[in-house]
């Protein structure tokens, strides 16, 4: 925890926060010198690179130091001694993406959170986009993941529909929805599948992470009126956002992390007509 910013402090107290050798010697503590990290300040001055040193430079200073950290996978993280901020993100997972004829269907994306002391984000998964039961028709493609709790909610996209085009034997794949930008890492935020348009079997194309949605198949039936059919893209995951500070997340706070996965794309029998899958959540810390 941080050096107190009044008061008695000793040298062993600086020690205990920074390490260090013994006999103990303020001078090994330089800024800079890999035990203070460079540019740490306190409250009423700031331990120095060179030069004169004293006890009264380590006020309220720390050994904490900033970063981000990136969750693929559900684990939990602990908010660190010296901590004033943390930006915490969440990206539900991206639906998948539909076809014609499934013999399985799509599935939504998973749910991501985050909960803790002074913290409480949930991001949804997309929906799955829907499949074509019969040539000639316009599929749905999947809702767009809904959020709370945070400061900035945002909803993910929606997956694009499956269709046919009756003047060709083109079949249209729905795009995946795409999920919101963030402010540390993917401040793109991810893309959802790229639209298909085939006249052949065509698998849907995978969204990108975090959480986009995957595009729908394009399943091509010979001799047939309407012979190219899309299946529906699947629905981006949605976002949340919010900004713990030490006042009401205290350091030491353990932050449980749940990463929703991507969602499997439609299957039709083989392969290259099976819709695309969406992208796992993400979830993205960063400490300041």
């Amino acid at each position: 925890m941080a050096l107190p910013t009044s008061g008695p402090l000793t040298l062993a107290q600086i020690q205990g926060e920074f390490g260090g050798s013994n006999p103990i010697s303020l001078s090994e503590y330089y800024a800079g010198g890999g035990l203070v990290p460079a540019g740490t300040t306190g409250t009423y001055g700031a331990v120095p690179s060179s030069g004169a040193i004293s006890i009264q430079n380590f006020y309220g200073t720390s050994n904490f130091v900033p970063g981000t950290f990136t969750f693929t996978s559900s684990g939990s993280f602990t908010l660190p001694s010296g901590y004033s901020t943390a930006v915490i993100e969440v990206w539900g997972g991206g639906g998948g993406g539909g076809t014609f004829g499934a013999a399985t269907a799509a599935t939504a994306g998973g749910t991501s959170s985050v909960s803790g002391t002074g913290v409480s984000l949930t991001s949804n998964g997309g929906g799955a986009g829907s499949d074509a039961s019969s040539l000639g028709t316009v599929v749905s493609g999947g809702a767009g993941g809904t959020a709370s709790g945070g400061s900035t909610n945002t909803t993910g996209g929606s997956g694009g529909n499956g269709t046919y085009d009756s003047l060709s034997t083109n079949g249209i794949g729905g795009a995946g929805g795409n999920t919101a930008a963030g402010v540390n890492a993917y401040t793109s935020g991810g893309t959802g599948g790229a639209t298909v348009v085939a006249v052949a079997n065509t698998a849907g194309n995978a969204g990108g992470p975090p959480g986009a949605g995957g595009s729908g198949a394009v399943v091509y039936i010979a001799a047939k009126v309407n012979q190219g059919q899309g299946g529906g893209g699947g629905g981006g995951g949605g976002y949340s956002r919010v900004t713990a500070t030490v006042g009401s997340s205290p350091a030491g706070t353990v932050l449980t992390i749940t990463v929703g996965g991507g969602g499997s794309g439609s299957t039709q029998g083989n392969t290259i007509s099976n819709g695309g899958a969406g992208a796992g959540g993400y979830v993205v810390i960063k400490t300041a």
